[in-house]
């Protein structure tokens, strides 16, 4: 079995790939889907992150 130490680290490690693609596709959505709606595209990440503690 896996050091306990090392497999936090790794799930450490996948949390932020996982955060670095989330931010890639917040920068990405808008680009792909035009002019549409830019205020409330913009306010949704910002509440989720406020919501969920990750940001």
């Amino acid at each position: 079995m896996k050091d306990v130490m090392e497999l936090l680290r790794a799930k450490e490690q996948e949390l932020l790939k996982v955060k670095r693609q989330v931010e890639a596709l917040r920068i990405a959505a808008p680009l792909l889907g035009g002019d549409e709606d830019k205020a409330s595209s913009s306010s949704g990440p910002i509440a989720a992150k406020g919501a969920n503690g990750l940001g």
